[in-house]
């Protein structure tokens, strides 16, 4: 709710982005996102858009470290639970469903 007039701006300049890859008919990842935002900070011809566009790119940067530390602690997570399994299929006489 109280965000800054920046982070308002690197907001809008991250959904332009998405919205010029998906005109474009490309796929939209972290990495196609920062790809157009370098492209569109090559074309602005104003500092402070340009400004707005490098935080949007290490706000994207950020997200993509942060995602890959939640990846990584819910895989050290999943290695402390330990699995039974079996080939053994199921008891006689039992239904699957």
């Amino acid at each position: 709710m109280y965000r800054s007039e920046d982070e308002k701006l690197t907001d809008v300049m991250i959904g332009e982005a998405v919205l010029t890859l998906l005109k474009s008919d490309k796929p939209v990842s972290s990495n196609a996102l920062i790809a157009q935002l370098e492209l569109m900070a090559a074309d602005a011809d104003d500092n402070a858009k340009v400004s707005v566009i490098r935080k949007a790119i290490t706000e994207v940067r950020n997200g993509m470290v942060a995602a890959r530390k939640r990846v990584q602690a819910d895989g050290t997570e999943r290695d402390k639970n330990t699995h039974r399994m079996n080939s053994d299929g199921p008891p006689d006489g039992s239904k699957k469903h």
